[in-house]
């Protein structure tokens, strides 16, 4: 047995995490795991990953869908709370 135990964080060959100059859209748009990289043969095109790789046209129209979905879900949870409190005061 080995003086050492092998620690995979400290694996240089498993990790790539020297600073990537930025390149080709392309490159960007690789998939980072073995399901995905599947998926993208299944469908013959490479799939946007990042909000940035979606044409510009249907960028706002998401932004606007998950600020509308935040809020929608930040106001019924304040809801329930207001509610909690008031039949915990009505209980009294």
């Amino acid at each position: 047995m080995a003086d050492r135990w092998y620690n995979p964080f400290e694996d240089k060959t498993l990790h790539a995490s020297d600073v990537r100059e930025r390149t080709a859209l392309a490159e960007d748009r690789t998939p980072f795991n073995d399901a995905l990289r599947h998926g993208d043969a299944v469908q013959g095109y490479s799939s946007p990953k990042r909000l940035d790789q979606f044409p510009k046209r249907y960028r706002n129209p998401q932004r606007v869908y998950a600020t509308i979905s935040v809020l929608v879900f930040a106001a019924f949870m304040a809801y329930q709370v207001v509610r909690l409190v008031l039949d915990t005061l009505a209980a009294r």
